[in-house]
């Protein structure tokens, strides 16, 4: 018998603003309380909430007025934006929240790669932290978890349960149609997964303005026969509140198609849904979240880590939980954004891509650094040792190794003492050779990281194996000392 189609539909938009860091470089020394987050970024934060929250919200409401049922991911940090702030968008946000026709969906307080951490106790923290909050906003807790591109670890389904979560949001990219149809349920650990479907959310967030598209243009009564030919038990959409923003003619149109949608949807006899009522249907298979990795054109990657710089910083990051005593600065540089500004090619789905030069790429993972590095410098008056402290810091690239192998860099660089030996582990003979003769790896790590006993240990090593295990001997000690 012939697959029919879905007959109902999850639609949603996810609301998100984080801390992004200061590009501009400050050389001056760091103090207790200084940030290293930009310096415009209130009034960037409003600009975002105007040109994005406030449409969206009205559509949102538009369709709530409908009758409709609706979900929402709003981050924990831009709820901690809206209440800070003088204006009366918390309580737009409120009413929405409040609203007995949503559904809020659990996730990270950060929006953050926490979910990658090598232990989960951070992850269960901002989880609970923000499921604390929204509670505390909207009278009920979330039942489902919202897994971005950055937490693909099926370890983790295990803790999302013991959170009274009943379910997991995830993406489904377009190479897994050939294999599974996102449209219905699946399972991870025994926990349902539902899976967003990425070609028809692309089609309203990448595709509505493009007028080269042969589907052009993108109209309610279209979209909605679209939804109603694809077979499968529910269509899952999660949309960017950025989508929402735009002026003119264009931002009219858009806002006239999303509002008719729900007649133009009910006209093919397809309702809308709650994520959580979803949680009975028989799953159709068992998957693991890695399964689930984000693939372009040139890359396939698990963890939404694609390059080495990415890499990099996530090291440096994690590493510096036992150096930032300040937590907040150190969660709010886990935000997810802050990785895909270091990528040529980012977005996600219902997430309009965004494209930057290598240059650019490469400088804002240099401000990430710097910024990292910040932090941890005007910590480290309050940590055990400094001399442990200050060898086992971030490092801004002007700072690192860089690997090179006498004719061409090698393209590995470690920023930090912690990632020297992740690298030494495999870094070929000719080129541990170059350096070791030359004596650059005991000048560095005499003049840059101030560990002359670690120097002088490694200029005796004569292999890359043996100088790895040295060094990661001396980080174990090191860190032995912070606590």
């Amino acid at each position: 018998m012939a697959d029919q189609g879905c007959r109902s539909i999850c639609m949603g938009v996810s609301i998100h603003f984080p801390y992004f860091v200061e590009t501009c470089r400050q050389e001056e020394e760091p103090r207790q309380g200084d940030t290293c987050f930009s310096q415009t970024q209130k009034a960037d934060f409003r600009k975002y909430f105007s040109e994005a929250v406030l449409p969206a919200a009205d559509c949102i409401l538009s369709w709530l007025d409908a009758g409709e049922s609706f979900s929402l991911s709003v981050s924990g940090l831009t709820i901690e934006q809206l209440t800070e702030d003088e204006t009366a968008g918390s309580d737009v946000l409120a009413q929405v929240l409040q609203h007995r026709g949503v559904e809020t969906l659990g996730q990270t307080y950060y929006r953050s790669v926490a979910g990658l951490f090598s232990k989960n106790d951070e992850f269960i923290c901002q989880v609970s932290r923000h499921a604390d909050l929204i509670e505390e906003l909207a009278g009920r807790r979330p039942q489902v978890f919202e897994s971005t591109e950055f937490v693909f670890n099926s370890a983790l389904t295990d803790a999302v349960r013991t959170l009274g979560f009943q379910a997991i949001y995830s993406e489904g990219f377009d190479h897994l149609f050939s294999s599974m149809n996102p449209n219905y349920v699946y399972s991870c650990h025994n926990l349902p997964v539902f899976l967003r479907n990425c070609r028809l959310t692309d089609d309203i967030s990448h595709r509505f303005h493009d007028r080269t598209w042969d589907r052009h243009p993108l109209t309610a009564e279209k979209y909605a026969r679209w939804v109603a030919e694809t077979p499968g038990d529910c269509i899952h959409l999660l949309l960017d509140a950025g989508i929402f923003s735009g002026a003119g003619s264009a931002g009219s149109s858009f806002k006239e198609f999303f509002c008719g949608l729900p007649e133009a949807l009910h006209s093919r006899d397809v309702c809308t849904a709650f994520p959580s009522s979803l949680v009975r249907n028989p799953p159709q298979g068992e998957l693991q979240l890695e399964d689930l990795g984000m693939c372009s054109d040139t890359v396939c990657t698990l963890t939404g880590i694609q390059n080495m710089h990415q890499q990099s910083a996530f090291w440096c990051l994690e590493d510096a939980r036992d150096l930032i005593t300040d937590r907040e600065s150190w969660r709010r540089l886990q935000s997810t954004d802050h990785f895909t500004r270091m990528a040529i090619i980012s977005g996600s789905c219902g997430r309009v891509a965004e494209r930057r030069t290598s240059q650019e790429a490469y400088d804002y993972f240099s401000a990430y650094l710097r910024a990292l590095a910040r932090c941890e410098a005007a910590c480290h008056a309050q940590i055990r040792s400094r001399l442990a402290a200050h060898a086992l810091r971030c490092l801004p690239p002007d700072r690192a190794f860089h690997f090179h192998s006498g004719f061409r860099f090698t393209g590995y660089s470690a920023h930090s003492l912690k990632e020297f030996f992740r690298l030494l582990e495999f870094v070929p003979e000719d080129v541990f050779r170059f350096h070791q003769e030359r004596g650059d790896f005991s000048h560095w790590i005499t003049e840059v990281l101030g560990d002359t006993t670690l120097a002088r240990d490694v200029a005796q090593c004569t292999g890359p194996g043996e100088a790895a295990r040295v060094v990661r001997e001396r980080v174990r000690e090191l860190c032995h000392r912070l606590k």
